[in-house]
């Protein structure tokens, strides 16, 4: 294949991290010495997914032979996901990275199956997909096969969208700002970060911009006294017999002990905890607003009324032990 014949497409390019001066001058260096490109360049359509630095290293070494691979999708958005999953493999990600390219391999893959792309789609570089029927849980089965490839959760690849999706508008309204956010040099929180994205078009700029400033440190604090447990407690004016159901924790304990080092250390800050747990919790009550009104009639029967209130009773059960600190004793919160 000729070298004109090849194209790059920014959308594509968009998601593979970008080399540091020095990194592209070595890879040039290393390519001019063995007078060949040893790794073939990935294409579709004649279009690049993989290799788009040593593409522009052959622009100026026309006479440096290379070959090429091409693969085979459906749509652009199955191409995308293939890019973004090509480059998790690699080891020198920032976390800032890796979360970007989960949540951008999770847009594509909803959008590959069932989703539909608009003018003002184009705009906001985000992807808008049409579901009903069977297929309404698509999203949900999309995100627990990328959390299980990715030794991730589903909550982090929920989040990790948003997340992507604020990276996005930030670099829309503030051009270069995806780069300082990613590569970790602009210390941002990702709550911050993806919040962008909800914001209305008009104050994007503002909040990209502020991104930039210098986060305060927060002031010492002395640590919160114990809370009794019945200072948790919900007053009932009756009294439901019906057992608490404590969940099984043994599958949660193997996922957290397959999301550590081998050091034993787990992985993630402070904040990528809280995340995950606000998450959780975000998610909880947007699911029990969503059955307020998707089953208006069975929350208000008898026996919906009965079980809503066991679950929430399980809830409560559990958050009480939260607040008494199981979390961080050596003991698991649940013993089943």
């Amino acid at each position: 294949m000729d070298l004109n014949d090849l194209k790059i497409d920014p959308e594509f390019e968009e998601k593979i991290p970008p080399l540091t001066e020095d990194e592209f001058s070595l890879l040039e260096q290393n390519i001019v010495a063995d007078g060949e490109v040893l790794d073939p360049l990935i294409i579709w359509n004649n279009t690049i997914l993989d290799g788009h630095n040593r593409y522009r290293i052959l622009q100026k070494h026309p006479e440096i032979p290379f070959r090429t691979y091409p693969k085979d999708f459906s749509d652009k958005y199955e191409a995308i996901a293939w890019i973004c999953n090509n480059q998790l493999g690699r080891r020198n990600l920032t976390p800032e990275q890796r979360r970007y390219l989960i949540g951008k391999r999770y847009e594509a893959e909803k959008a590959s199956h069932g989703g539909h792309y608009t003018e003002r789609d184009a705009e906001t570089g985000q992807f808008t997909v049409s579901l009903s029927g069977e297929d309404l849980r698509l999203p949900e089965r999309t995100s627990e096969k990328i959390a299980a490839e990715t030794n991730t959760s589903r909550s982090f690849v929920e989040n990790a969208e948003r997340f992507a999706k604020g990276v996005d508008a930030a670099e829309a309204v503030v051009p270069g700002i995806r780069t300082e956010i990613l590569s970790g040099s602009l210390k941002a929180k990702r709550d911050d970060v993806a919040a962008i994205a909800r914001a209305a078009p008009e104050d994007r700029a503002e909040l990209a911009e502020q991104l930039r400033q210098p986060r305060a440190k927060p002031e010492k604090t002395e640590e919160p006294e114990e809370i009794d447990e019945e200072d948790f407690e919900e007053q009932e004016s009756e009294v439901y017999d019906t057992p608490v159901r404590i969940p099984k924790t043994r599958e949660i304990l193997a996922l957290a002990e397959s999301m550590n080092h081998s050091e034993g250390q787990a992985i993630g800050t402070v904040e990528d905890m809280i995340y995950e747990m606000n998450s959780a919790m975000q998610d909880m009550i947007f699911r029990w607003n969503f059955c307020k009104e998707a089953y208006a009639g069975p929350v208000r029967s008898r026996d919906g009324k009965r079980q809503i209130k066991d679950l929430a009773t399980e809830g409560i059960e559990y958050l009480k032990e939260i607040r008494k600190g199981a979390l961080w004793k050596d003991e698991p919160v649940c013993d089943q």
